[in-house]
């Protein structure tokens, strides 16, 4: 079933809170100074249950000037407005500012309730009626219905009531998919229960148990209890008026607009890229370094305005902002917003977040804008290669797709593999890479390859830890062997740890082969006792390099110090897995009579083996290692 909320706008004094108490029998004006005042000051909250046993949450948000901000933290996940005007007034200033707000903040679906009807002449009533059609003819309210109401002689309380049920059967369930976000409108302590919050569930689910992070003070809290509409439930869905209950954290480290998720990985920023339209009765539209008030979520933070592509953003128009914030927020694209004036405060513009976190750009930069324009227009391929594209690890879980697109694996997963099929992205084991992406490391990793092949003309290629530790600055270890993986098929080889440019060869000049043949044959006559590398240095004047280039071809390094013919070495490898097949296990003694060598000559080879996991060393004698095994 769906979760719906319901909100309430209009000028002040129309009747909303009177509606809603003859809807609900529940008074929102909760506060001595709100009733004393006769006017909303905060939110009020209640719920309805309608004659099909769905159960509405309805948000009664302030209605005067001085209380906008107000009224817009309670509208975030809001489905249908009841926009109450009075039937003796008509639409006030504070009305249309109202529906502004309410039209900039994305919301479409609109019933108009004309209240205390019964306590005006009908023909006058008429008027007001064709007056508000004429108004709000050029608005989404246009062909809203419109509910004649007296709450208090009870007139059109049953015509209202089936109207939001006719609505609530069209609804949609809101995806319970992506991390739990909440953004916290009210906090109280309640005595012996401790702190208490209330919210709308934007995305996700959060359950009793769980823990939640807090956004900006990134403290940890726990949710001992959790109330839905009065009563007490395990879990909360999307889409629900909630209270939590909240362990380890005091209402003083809590306040209005911070945001409470079950990720870690929210971020706080300093910086929004944003769509914003401008209203048209707004003078002077948005320029370069305004200061305006940014209403977000539950938030009201100073910003500065820096149009992106254009000068600036004129009345009527829409455009792109980056908005640099006074204090820091955590929000999710998509999620949207209210600019108002810095003083004398009115309402500008409203929009939404295309980048949550982004850095500072280049003002007329041609690939911010083309960024920008494919996150507006919300293709979910575009959305993936571009959050692919610019976020910070080149490499994609599947798992943050659906939390940065708000949507589930059964819809995700098909277009991936679409994607995939299409070589727009690649899959590997550490995650998924956009082809752009791929392209940008490998030319990075292709770069450092061929200046170590510049540098090292006669080695086969660079060590692979070496490698490794050049990319650790960008990859993680899986992702970097996945990058491995990925170039091998034609850009890259890999030979004895080490990698190399798939078109690079060693060559020797005719003096370097020449040292190549004495250093082999010395090693060939050596036998199975290493020689230090001093001792082939002496050969010939460019044996040190040669005898570099030849590490891991026909040369083994036993250590630092000594080596060993690579045929040498293989031989020792078949004498030892035979013996050992044969007898189970062999001593230092057993090897250095199989070969003829002395006792630290044996030694050097066996303690190379067993680094290399060709044997394992158990007490005085070995067995064979995982790499010994492999070649029987």
């Amino acid at each position: 079933m769906a979760n719906i909320v319901i909100g309430t706008a209009g000028h002040i004094d129309h009747g909303k809170t009177t509606l809603i108490k003859a809807l609900t029998g529940i008074e929102t004006d909760t506060t001595n100074e709100e009733k004393k005042r006769g006017m909303s000051i905060n939110l009020g909250f209640a719920y309805l249950d309608l004659p099909n046993n769905k159960r509405v949450g309805i948000v009664d948000v302030p209605g005067h000037e001085k209380f906008i901000k107000n009224m817009v933290a309670g509208l975030p996940g809001i489905n249908l407005v009841l926009l109450v005007i009075d039937a003796a007034e008509g639409i006030m200033p504070q009305t249309k500012e109202h529906i502004d707000i309410l039209t900039l903040l994305g919301i479409r679906d609109f019933l108009i309730v004309l209240t205390k009807v019964d306590t005006v002449d009908p023909d006058l009533k008429e008027l007001v009626v064709e007056d508000i059609r004429e108004q709000l003819a050029e608005t989404p309210l246009a062909e809203a219905d419109l509910i004649e109401t007296d709450a208090v002689t009870g007139t059109g309380i049953k015509e209202l009531l089936e109207k939001i049920q006719v609505y609530s059967e069209t609804i949609q369930e809101r995806s319970s998919s992506g991390s739990a976000r909440l953004n916290v409108d009210r906090v109280f302590s309640v005595k012996g229960f401790g702190t208490v919050v209330t919210g709308t569930l934007l995305d996700g689910s959060i359950n009793v148990g769980e823990d939640l992070y807090l956004y900006p003070s990134q403290k940890k809290t726990r949710v001992r209890n959790i109330q839905v509409h009065e009563t007490d439930v395990k879990s909360a869905q999307a889409g629900q008026r909630t209270a939590l209950n909240l362990a380890n954290i005091a209402t003083d480290e809590i306040q209005r607009g911070d945001v409470l998720s079950v990720s870690e990985k929210l971020e706080d920023t300093w910086m929004l890229d944003v769509k914003v339209k401008c209203l048209p009765e707004v003078e002077g539209g948005l320029g370069l370094w305004d200061r305006v008030r940014l209403l977000i979520g539950t938030r009201e933070v100073m910003a500065r305005t820096v149009p992106l592509g254009i000068d600036w953003i004129g009345p009527g128009e829409e455009g792109f902002l980056q908005l640099r914030l006074e204090e820091q927020v955590a929000v999710k694209e998509r999620d949207r917003f209210i600019l108002r004036s810095y003083s004398p405060m009115h309402t500008i513009a409203g929009g939404e977040v295309l980048d949550a976190a982004p850095h500072k750009h280049r003002r007329f930069k041609v690939e911010i804008l083309e960024s920008l324009k494919a996150k507006e227009e919300g293709s979910l391929d575009e959305l993936i290669i571009d959050f692919m594209v610019n976020k910070k690890q080149p490499f994609t879980k599947e798992k943050e797709l659906q939390e940065y697109l708000g949507i589930d694996a059964a819809e995700l997963t098909p277009l991936l593999a679409e994607m995939v099929q299409a070589e727009r992205v690649i899959a590997t084991k550490a995650g998924y890479l956009a082809q752009a992406s791929y392209q940008k490391l490998a030319d990075q990793a292709t770069e450092i390859l061929a200046a170590y092949h510049k540098q090292y003309r006669l080695r086969f290629g660079m060590p692979l830890e070496e490698f490794r530790s050049r990319m650790r600055g960008v990859l993680a270890e899986k992702e970097i062997s996945a990058l491995v993986g990925l170039m091998k098929q034609e850009l890259v080889k890999e030979a004895n740890d080490k990698l190399a440019l798939a078109d690079f060869e060693v060559t020797f000049n005719k003096y370097q082969q020449a040292a190549k043949e004495k250093i082999e044959q010395t090693l060939a006559k050596s036998g199975f006792t290493p020689v230090k590398k001093d001792e082939l240095f002496d050969l010939d004047k460019n044996a040190e390099e040669v005898l570099e280039a030849l590490n891991g071809e026909s040369v083994v390094f036993l250590t630092h110090e000594y080596v060993l013919l690579g045929k040498t070495f293989q031989q020792a490898v078949k004498l030892i897995q035979a013996y050992i097949k044969e007898h189970q296990q062999m001593t230092l003694g057993d090897f250095r009579d199989l070969t003829d060598s002395s006792r630290k000559s044996s030694m050097l080879i066996l303690e190379y083996m067993d680094k290399q996991e060709i044997t394992k060393r158990v007490e005085n004698y070995r067995v064979l290692g995982s790499q010994g095994m492999t070649t029987f």
